[in-house]
């Protein structure tokens, strides 16, 4: 068959390491707390789970914040809407995501919009324009 007739992506490799279906790039970068629930959650595990967790560890690099005045990895950035309600995010690593919690992946498009936003700053979200009313750095 004519290679115009494939998808591109077909030689592509296949994607890295996954974790709840999510693809996770190689360094994976986590946050220290992260890193600790992982090595916790391995401790406890078995068959593909245990082997799932440890290709996670392997390539688990702790990232620190650069300037914590300005929202980051590892940041927890709270959020004020036009409607006056709060939101807070933990901009974490793929594999430590857990959007309900509050805790959004580093990729995802509210991680990236807030990307080093400020206090006062505001930031368009795929739900709107929000303001940056706090932003902390909970302690490893």
């Amino acid at each position: 068959m004519s290679k115009a007739f494939t998808r591109e992506d077909d030689d592509a490799p296949p994607p890295a390491v996954t974790r709840r279906g999510v693809a996770v790039p190689t360094p994976n970068p986590v946050t220290a707390a992260g890193l600790r629930a992982l090595r916790a959650e391995l401790a406890g595990a078995s068959g593909d789970r245990a082997r799932e967790l440890a290709d996670h560890l392997a390539t688990a690099e702790v990232l620190a914040p650069a300037d914590r005045a300005a929202a980051g990895f590892g940041a927890r950035v709270t959020v004020v809407d036009d409607a006056g309600r709060r939101h807070t995010y933990r901009i974490v690593g793929a594999i430590e995501a857990a959007p309900r919690e509050g805790a959004i992946s580093w990729q995802s498009p509210i991680a990236e919009a807030l990307q080093a936003a400020r206090v006062g700053d505001t930031v368009a979200l795929p739900r709107g324009e929000v303001e940056v009313v706090a932003i902390d750095y909970p302690a490893a």
